[in-house]
């Protein structure tokens, strides 16, 4: 079972869905390669929702740090199972300011698996961070899950309709 913490931040996230616009981003659908890979117009309060492909994780970074967690970022866990695409990570935004994700899997980072929200156009772009990721000997990826919730994507659904606290989530 999830902890209440845990479900309430799912609630808190899914339940600002119908009032923030959601953002989905398969990650590994089409192999190495987050799509869209960046997202941009994304506001504090929006969601973002990363359909996870077998075999793939998405962690925040820093563009100062490719392939390296960011403190205090979010992380999809290692996982199995994602049933394509139909497990999916829910971050709620907090802040403004660009983010860069990449995937943890083994050499993916480096052989350009990464993306990001509201990224600049010149100076710190998705290319430059990808061009540095390149050069990074190893991904580092935390311990465990954290910044989102991970969920069935039915879940999303039925929980946003039901809206109520007496919503019951089951560990997956």
């Amino acid at each position: 079972m999830y902890s209440k913490l845990t479900v309430s931040f799912l609630l808190s996230s899914l339940l600002s869905i119908s009032n923030a616009a959601v953002h989905e981003i398969d990650v590994g659908e089409d192999g190495l390669r987050f799509s869209p890979e960046r997202v941009d117009n994304v506001s504090q309060g929006d969601v973002l929702i990363f359909k996870l492909y077998p075999e793939h994780t998405v962690i925040q970074s820093n563009f100062g740090s490719p392939c390296t967690p960011a403190e205090g970022g979010f992380y999809s866990g290692p996982f199995s199972g994602t049933d394509n695409g139909k497990k999916v990570f829910v971050v709620n935004v907090t802040g403004e300011g660009p983010w860069y994700w990449y995937c943890g899997v083994d050499r993916h980072c480096q052989n350009g698996m990464v993306g990001g929200r509201n990224l600049p156009s010149q100076g710190e772009t998705l290319d430059a961070y990808k061009n540095k990721a390149k050069n990074v000997q190893n991904s580092e990826s935390p311990s465990q899950l954290s910044g989102g919730v991970l969920v069935e994507e039915g879940q999303i659904s039925s929980l946003t309709a039901s809206a109520a606290s007496t919503a019951t989530v089951t560990a997956t």
